[in-house]
C-alpha cells in the first residue's frame, strides 16, 4: 500500500487528499495540520467578525468527520519541522503535547499556505495588533472586539476592505491607511476612486499615500498610528494588518526543492517540485500566469483548490496538468461589488506591453426596469495583437457575470473584436440590449481605430 503525506489541512491539501483517495481508494493518506481546525473558509472570516455567520458555519469538516467520510487520517495540531526527501519522511511535533512524530511517505504534497508579512515598524509587537490568516486568528480577535471602539486597518487590499466593512457594520470607528496613492492597488486608479467614495459614504476614514511609520502604545497595548501624511498620531485601540503575505517555504530551505523566482515553491504543470514524488499546491506554491507566460504568486482560494485537485490526481498516479490562473477575484465593499481579472494597466506597463484601455459607465439591466443599478467596466487590450488582457468591474449591480465572461474571454485568448461580438443573453430583468461588457469593448475599439 502506497503512503501519501499531505502537509496542510485546508483548500489545496484536503482537495488533493479527497481527489487522490477517490481515484485510488487503496492509498494510505495522512494529512498533517498545525492548527486545531481544518476545512474552513478563510474568505468567510470578515462575515464572522460582523456576526453575519457563526464560526461553525465556516467549517466544512472536523478531523473526525473527514476521516469517517473520506477514509483519510487527519492529525491536527501537528507542526511539521522538517522534510527529509532522501529518506522519504517528515518529522513533526504535536503542538499540544510536544510529542515528536515521524511520518514515512512514498509521495508528498506540501500545501503549507502563507504567513503574514508584517512591516518592520516600531510597535508592531504591541498587544491588540493582529493579522488574520486563519480561523484561530479571527476567534482570538473576536475576544477583544467588544471593548474596541476605534480600529485602524493598515493596508487596503482585499482583506483590508472587507474588514473595513465588517467592523464598520459593528459600529466601530474605522480608519484605513494605504501607502499607495489609492485603495486596492491591484486595480486602476480610475476604478479605485469609486471604492474610496463608497468607503467614505459609509463612514470609513480613508488615508491614501499614507505609509505607516510607527504604532504607538502604553502599557504594552496599541493606542495609535503614526503615518507619513502628517496626521499626527491617529487613535486606534485595535489594529489590523493587511500588509501582504509570503509563501510558507521554510520547510524546503535545506532540501533540493527549489524556490522559484516569484518566491514560492517552484512546480511544473503537474504541480511536482524539483524533487520527483514531492508536489506543492496552494498559496505556498507558484502558479503559472498564461498572460505573462511565467510563474507568479497568487494567494487565491479558488486557485489553491484547483491546484490541489491536479496535485491529487498526480499523487494517485495520473499526469494531469494545471493550466494556470489569471487572477480572477471579486469582493463586496458595502453595497459595491468589485471584480478584476487578468492584468491591470499598471501590471501591463510593468510587463512592457503597449495597451489600449477604456472605462464605461452603464446600467446593469434595462434602464426602465425596477432595481436597475449603475456599474463601471474597464477593459485593457494589447495594442498589437488586440488580445484582451484585463478587465475590471465595479458597481451596485451585477458585476459578477461581466467579470466571469471577461475571464473566459481572456483565458480563451479572444481579441477585442471577438469579445465585442459575443452573443450574450438579454431580457430587461437581467441585462440591456447592449450588455455593458460589449459597450466597453466598443469603447476600446473606437480608441484603436
Amino acid at each position: 500500500m502506497e503512503s501519501i503525506v499531505i502537509i496542510g489541512g485546508n483548500a489545496a491539501g484536503l482537495t488533493a487528499a479527497s481527489r487522490a483517495k477517490r481515484i485510488n481508494p487503496s492509498l494510505d493518506i495522512t494529512v498533517l495540520e498545525r492548527l486545531p481546525q481544518i476545512a474552513y473558509s478563510t474568505c468567510g472570516i470578515p462575515y464572522l467578525l460582523s456576526k453575519l455567520v457563526e464560526a461553525d458555519h465556516l467549517i466544512s469538516f472536523t478531523p473526525e468527520k473527514f476521516q469517517e467520510e473520506r477514509g483519510i487520517r487527519v492529525h491536527n495540531q501537528v507542526q511539521v519541522n522538517a522534510i527529509i526527501p532522501g529518506r522519504k519522511r517528515v518529522e513533526a511535533t504535536r503542538v499540544d503535547t510536544g510529542e515528536s512524530m515521524t511520518f514515512a511517505f512514498d509521495r508528498l504534497l506540501i500545501a503549507a499556505g502563507v504567513r503574514a508579512h508584517i512591516p518592520n515598524i516600531p510597535g508592531n509587537d504591541l498587544k491588540h495588533v493582529y493579522s488574520i490568516l486563519s480561523l484561530q486568528d479571527a476567534l482570538r480577535l473576536q475576544q477583544h472586539l467588544e471593548t474596541a471602539s476605534t480600529v485602524g486597518i493598515i493596508g487596503a487590499g482585499y482583506a483590508g476592505l472587507e474588514f473595513a466593512e465588517s467592523l464598520r457594520t459593528l459600529g466601530k470607528t474605522v480608519r484605513v491607511f494605504e501607502r499607495e496613492p489609492h485603495v486596492m492597488p491591484t486595480i486602476d486608479p480610475d476604478m479605485a476612486q469609486i471604492i474610496e467614495f463608497e468607503l467614505r459614504r459609509f463612514g470609513v476614514e480613508v488615508f491614501t499615500s499614507a505609509k505607516v511609520l510607527a504604532l504607538t502604545g502604553q502599557d504594552g497595548r496599541v493606542q495609535g498610528i503614526k503615518a507619513v501624511s502628517s496626521l499626527g498620531i491617529v487613535p486606534a485601540d485595535l489594529v489590523l494588518m493587511d500588509t501582504g503575505v509570503s509563501p510558507n517555504t521554510d520547510l524546503v530551505a535545506d532540501t533540493d526543492i527549489r524556490i522559484g523566482l516569484a518566491g514560492g515553491i517552484a512546480v511544473d504543470e503537474h504541480m511536482e517540485t524539483t524533487v520527483p514524488g514531492i508536489f506543492a499546491a496552494g498559496n505556498c506554491a507558484e502558479t503559472f500566469c498564461p498572460i505573462r507566460r511565467r510563474p507568479v504568486l497568487n494567494a487565491i482560494g479558488t486557485v489553491a483548490a484547483k491546484q490541489g485537485r491536479i496535485a491529487g490526481e498526480n499523487l494517485a498516479g495520473r499526469r494531469a496538468k494545471f493550466r494556470g490562473s489569471i487572477g480572477t477575484t471579486i469582493l463586496k465593499v458595502f453595497q459595491l461589488g468589485v471584480g478584476r481579472t487578468g492584468l491591470s494597466s499598471r501590471e501591463a506597463a510593468i510587463e512592457r506591453i503597449p495597451c489600449v484601455s477604456a472605462r464605461i459607465e452603464a446600467d446593469d439591466r434595462a434602464s426602465y426596469y425596477p432595481g436597475t443599478s449603475k456599474i463601471w467596466i474597464k477593459l485593457i487590450v494589447e495594442r498589437e495583437s488586440r488580445r484582451v488582457l484585463g478587465a475590471q468591474a465595479v458597481g451596485y449591480g451585477d458585476i459578477a457575470k461581466r467579470i466571469d465572461v471577461a475571464a473566459t474571454a481572456i483565458s480563451s485568448g479572444m481579441t477585442i473584436d471577438d469579445l465585442a461580438q459575443l452573443d450574450l443573453a438579454y431580457a430587461p430583468p437581467f441585462g440591456s440590449l447592449w450588455d455593458p461588457l460589449l459597450v466597453a469593448a466598443q469603447a476600446v475599439l473606437r480608441r484603436m481605430d
